[in-house]
C-alpha cells in the first residue's frame, strides 16, 4: 500500500506538472495561429518539435539514470550523478556540431528554412543543445530519485515558458520568432541555477574538483536507448517535415495544430510512465511491475475515452471558438485520427519502461529502428498519393503496430 500511496502523489505531482503547461499550450495555440498566421505558426511549432528533440544529445543518460539510480548505493548515486552530468557537456560539444552541419545543409534543400542560415538564429539554436542536454539529465536524477515535486516545478515551469512567452509578445504585438525564442532561451536557462544547487546539496555535484574517473554504470544502457531515441525522432516528428517540403506551411497548419493538440494529451498520459520508471527499476518481480503495466494502460485507456467523449460532445463549441471554420473542421478531422495513435504512445510508453527498467532495451531498440526505416519511404508515398489524411492515419497505425510488438517483446 505504501508503494501504491507513493505511486498515486508522484503521479499526481507528474501530471499537474504537465497539466499547467498543456492547458496553457492548449489554450495559446488558437490565440497564436489566429494572431501569427498560419506560416508563422507552422514555424513556431518547427521550434518546439526541435527543443524536444535535442534532448537526444544527451544519448540516454537521462534514461540510463531512472534505470540505475534507483538499483544503487548512497556514494554510487553520487558517483554516477557527477559522471552523469559531466558527461551530458561533453556531450552537448557533439550535439553542437551535429546541429550546427544539420542548420547549414537544410536550406540548401529547403529555402523555406533559409532563416536558420542568419547568423543570431543559428548561434541561438546552437545554445538550445547543451541547454536542453542538461535540462534533460538534471530532470532524470529528480525523477530517478523520486523526487517528484522537484520535477514536477522544474518541468511546469521549462514547458509552460514555451507557450506562454509567445503568446504574450504576440498579444503586444511581437511577431518576430527569433524575439520569441530569445526570451524564452533566457528564462528556461534560469531555472538550471536552483535545480544545478539542488544536485549539489543532494549529490555533491562539483564542476572543478577531480573525480574518481572510474565508470559506474553509464555506459551500460545508453547505445541502446540512443539508438532507441533517434528512431523516435523520425517517428514522432519527421511527417511535418515531409508534408513541409511538399505542401508548403500554409498547406499543413490545421495538420500541425491538430497534431500539437494531440502531444499536449500525450505528454499528459505519458507522466505515469514517468513514474513507473523508478518503481519498476526497484522492483526485481515482472509479474507485480506487469499488474502497474496493466493498471497503467488501462487508466490511459479510461482518459483518453474520456477525452474523445468531451471533444464529440464539445466539438461544435469548439469550432465556433475559431474565427476559420474550415480550418476548425480540419483540426478536428485530424485530431480524431490523431487520438488513436496517441493513445497508443501513451500505453506505449509504460511498456518502454517496463522493459528498460528491466534491463531489456536491445530489442526494442532494434525494434524502433526497423519501424523508422520503413516508415520513412512509406510515409513519402502515403503523402504523395493520399494527402494530409494518410499522413495522419499512417501516424497513428505506425503507433498502435508499435504499442503491440512492445506489448509482445514484454510479455516474453
Amino acid at each position: 500500500m505504501v508503494g501504491a500511496a507513493r505511486i498515486f502523489g508522484n503521479t499526481l505531482a507528474t501530471i499537474v506538472s504537465v497539466l499547467i503547461p498543456g492547458l496553457l499550450g492548449l489554450w495559446s495555440l488558437k490565440p497564436l495561429l489566429e494572431l501569427l498566421g498560419a506560416e508563422t505558426f507552422t514555424m513556431l511549432s518547427f521550434f518546439w518539435v526541435y527543443t524536444s528533440h535535442l534532448g537526444f544529445f544527451d544519448f540516454g543518460i537521462s534514461r540510463n539514470l531512472g534505470i540505475e539510480l534507483p538499483k544503487l548505493s548512497n556514494a554510487e548515486k553520487s558517483k554516477l550523478v557527477n559522471q552523469s552530468v559531466r558527461k551530458g557537456f561533453v556531450y552537448s560539444l557533439i550535439g553542437v556540431v551535429a546541429v550546427a552541419l544539420l542548420l547549414f545543409v537544410i536550406p540548401i534543400f529547403n529555402p523555406q528554412f533559409s532563416v536558420v542560415s542568419q547568423y543570431s538564429v543559428f548561434a541561438i539554436l546552437l545554445v538550445w543543445v547543451p541547454l536542453a542536454v542538461i535540462q534533460m539529465i538534471v530532470r532524470g536524477v529528480f525523477e530517478a530519485s523520486e523526487s517528484f515535486i522537484f520535477a514536477a516545478a522544474f518541468r511546469a515551469y521549462n514547458q509552460s515558458v514555451l507557450f506562454l512567452v509567445p503568446w504574450v509578445m504576440a498579444c503586444w504585438g511581437h511577431h518576430d520568432i527569433f524575439q520569441m525564442v530569445a526570451v524564452i532561451t533566457i528564462a528556461r536557462a534560469l531555472s538550471l541555477l536552483p535545480a544545478l544547487y539542488w544536485l549539489v546539496r543532494h549529490y555533491g555535484l562539483v564542476f572543478i574538483k577531480k573525480m574518481d574517473d572510474q565508470e559506474v554504470v553509464i555506459h551500460r544502457n545508453n547505445q541502446w536507448i540512443t539508438l532507441s531515441n533517434l528512431a523516435g525522432i523520425v517517428n514522432g516528428s519527421l511527417d511535418r517535415f515531409v508534408l513541409l517540403s511538399l505542401l508548403g506551411a500554409q498547406a499543413i497548419g490545421a495538420y500541425v495544430f491538430a497534431q500539437d493538440f494531440g502531444i499536449r494529451i500525450l505528454v499528459l498520459s505519458s507522466s505515469f510512465a514517468l513514474v513507473l520508471l523508478p518503481f519498476f527499476s526497484k522492483n526485481e518481480s515482472k509479474l507485480q511491475n506487469h499488474i502497474w503495466v496493466k493498471r497503467g494502460s488501462g487508466l490511459i485507456l479510461l482518459s483518453h475515452i474520456g477525452l474523445g467523449l468531451i471533444l464529440f460532445f464539445g466539438q461544435t463549441y469548439l469550432k465556433h471558438g475559431f474565427a476559420n471554420m474550415p480550418l476548425a473542421q480540419d483540426v478536428v478531422d485530424f485530431f480524431w485520427i490523431f487520438l488513436l495513435g496517441i493513445t497508443a504512445n501513451g500505453i506505449g510508453h509504460i511498456l518502454l519502461s517496463a522493459l528498460h527498467s528491466h534491463r531489456q532495451l536491445k530489442r526494442p531498440a532494434l525494434w524502433h529502428v526497423i519501424s523508422a526505416v520503413l516508415y520513412i519511404p512509406l510515409l513519402y508515398w502515403v503523402v504523395q498519393g493520399f494527402g494530409l489524411a494518410g499522413a495522419a492515419v499512417l501516424w497513428s497505425v505506425r503507433s498502435v503496430i508499435d504499442t503491440m510488438v512492445l506489448y509482445f517483446l514484454w510479455r516474453q
